[in-house]
């Protein structure tokens, strides 16, 4: 079993790197646009367009190069991260397994959410076994950040028109169903990133203690096992001394005894 907290350390990097740079990109786009509108120069604006286009390059080849990092940071946890458990525990999927499900497009980014829970199970199954469980795992944060992905699926997918259910509600409230939908995207796609970092962050803090914990007991055991051999030599010693001592009498003190 080897220590896995650096891998887990450096996918949360790049994962927090991720959400700061959309952050600062959508909060820059959004200071630009607003100067543009306030001002009405259109020296101004073809410079902020100018300015803009080079940002939006940066922050593409910025974001393009943390997602690569953090999908070889995150496949090399993952894989760490399962053959650990397997040898303590059972788990549905193999090291190899979880990092080949996890690759596929689009689907691995569902099926991920089955790996980790499956994984939690495990960790938490073979914690209270041996009695070390203090904390559970928070599942529902987990089972939101499924919930909420596959709500951003359908509302990117499905046309916003085929909901008619919800003609009622927006006629009673006069709402627009674009505007409504377009702030729900939005919401979505901030708040689902922010959920699985608190949900890798809690497992990753299990996986750290259980490994703390396995290695404390595997200590403990080596020094038992050293106190039982050095018992046992001494023990040996002992009776060759004892030995030694007799075979060394003359006939004359056993005669006298």
């Amino acid at each position: 079993m080897q220590d896995n907290t650096k891998r887990a350390n450096r996918v949360l990097f790049w994962m927090k790197a991720i959400i700061v740079l959309f952050a600062v990109f959508w909060l820059h786009f959004i200071f630009v646009i607003a100067s543009i509108v306030l001002v009405f120069s259109f020296a101004l604006a073809l410079f902020a367009g100018m300015y803009l286009y080079a940002f939006t390059f940066l922050f593409i080849v910025g974001i393009f190069i943390a997602l690569v990092l953090f999908c070889i940071n995150y496949l090399s946890w993952l894989h760490r991260a399962v053959t650990n458990l397997r040898l303590l525990t059972t788990t549905k999927f193999s090291p190899v397994g979880a990092v080949l499900l996890t690759c596929i497009p689009f689907f691995g980014y569902f099926l991920n959410y089955f790996i980790i829970s499956d994984m939690v199970k495990s960790q938490e199954r073979y914690m209270e076994q041996r009695g070390i469980l203090k904390e559970r795992f928070p599942k529902r944060i987990l089972n939101v950040w499924f919930i909420a992905s596959l709500a951003l699926l359908i509302l990117v997918v499905v046309d916003p028109k085929q909901f008619g259910f919800l003609t009622v509600v927006f006629t009673t409230f006069e709402l627009d169903k674009n505007q409504v939908f377009e702030f729900l995207e939005t919401t979505l796609i901030v708040i689902i990133p922010i959920l699985y970092v608190m949900s890798f962050s809690a497992y990753a803090k299990q996986e750290s203690k259980l490994f703390r914990i396995h290695t404390e007991e595997l200590f403990n055991k080596r020094v038992d096992e050293v106190i039982r051999e050095r018992e046992i030599m001494h023990a040996a010693e002992m009776l060759r001394k004892s030995q030694g001592s007799e075979s060394c009498q003359t006939p004359q003190d056993l005669h006298s005894k």
